[in-house]
């Protein structure tokens, strides 16, 4: 089984502070991560003044400004990103953004971006998802994120990646839960199967918006080919994500025992072990003499019984032993071998 893609998503919570960004870059690899991914927007593009903030920016951000205000102070400028992916390449890690409005995707594409994640919120906009499935680059992938999607919407959104041009081996969908944090009952783990049953041809992963890192660890154990989660260096950092974040820590113990499981997932059939070969003599029973049995007497359940060790004659042939007549002595606890009959 191939290794399960664990992005730490640095989004927007650098706060629009190149070092900080800088910074967290570095230490998402220190935790073990296979690529960090950043959010490329111009907020006036993205965002109407008109537009209000969702419950969860209230409560992480208040009320005092709107959601256009909240979002302009998060931006990365563009020269800005270009060295940040620098710097992520430097380290060994896959490095990529995701694009909010349509200049975004110009300029990505521009700079030689070649993973596209399609963040839950677009998966509706028809103008944005033509102009993403019909880029054409070397080794391309599309991320599509589900949250707030039903089966048929996500249907319609790669219809139209695909009739733009996209292969289906180029996408993965990601199941989402859009609320940030996501409650435990609001997860929904069960939903990768569902994706998995409604589009065979395409690879599943997960977006981790819960509290911690254990759902992840389920998703990778149920199997998913991607694990992505919100990182911030500071829960309490201003700023509508970084709540609902991992801290570096958190974020460790998921790389960790994501890997742990992807070990204990194997092969996916069930087999014995080479270690198990080995405990089958102490584990299992054979058929053994119940008490002192004398030469001539015939086997009964009152003479044998089954106890451990496991490296004689199998109780499976309990009902073949009976009634067989012992040509020697054997003492209490002794063997039943079949050259003995």
């Amino acid at each position: 089984m191939s290794e399960i893609f664990i992005v730490a998503e640095i989004g927007c919570n650098h706060n629009g502070d190149y070092e900080l960004a800088r910074k967290m870059v570095l230490k998402a690899k220190e935790c073990g991560v296979d690529g960090v991914k950043f959010q490329t927007f111009n907020a006036e593009s993205l965002i109407s003044r008109y537009a209000p903030k969702a419950p969860y920016q209230k409560i992480t951000t208040g009320t005092n400004d709107s959601q256009l205000e909240m979002t302009k102070k998060l931006e990365l400028k563009g020269d800005e990103y270009l060295k940040l992916k620098e710097y992520a390449l430097s380290l060994g890690l896959v490095v990529f953004s995701t694009p909010f409005d349509l200049k975004s995707v110009d300029f990505l594409y521009q700079n030689g971006q070649s993973i596209w994640k399609i963040p839950s919120g677009e998966i509706t906009n028809l103008p944005y998802l033509e102009k993403i499935g019909s880029l054409e680059c070397k080794n391309k992938q599309i991320i599509l994120s589900t949250g707030m999607a039903n089966i048929e919407e996500i249907k319609t959104a790669v219809d139209i990646l695909i009739k733009n041009g996209t292969k289906e081996d180029e996408i993965t969908l990601l199941h989402c839960t859009t609320q940030y944090p996501a409650e435990d009952y609001e997860i929904n783990l069960g939903a990768i199967n569902d994706l998995k049953s409604n589009f065979p041809a395409f690879k599943i992963g997960f977006s981790d918006h819960s509290k911690g890192y254990i759902a992840a660890i389920g998703a990778a154990a149920i199997g998913v080919c991607m694990i992505e989660k919100h990182f911030t260096l500071d829960k309490n950092m201003q700023g509508p994500d970084h709540k609902a974040s991992a801290n570096p820590q958190e974020l460790m113990l998921l790389c960790e025992n994501v890997r742990r499981i992807e070990k204990m997932r194997g092969s996916g059939k069930k087999v014995v072990t080479s270690s198990e070969e080995k405990n089958k003599i102490a584990a299992r029973k054979s058929i053994v003499a119940k008490c002192d049995i004398k030469k001539g007497e015939i086997l009964t359940a009152e003479n044998i019984t089954v106890k451990r060790p496991g490296n004689g004659i199998s109780p499976m042939n309990w009902y073949k032993i009976l009634g067989k007549i012992a040509q020697r002595d054997f003492k209490e606890d002794e063997l039943i071998t079949m050259e003995c009959f």
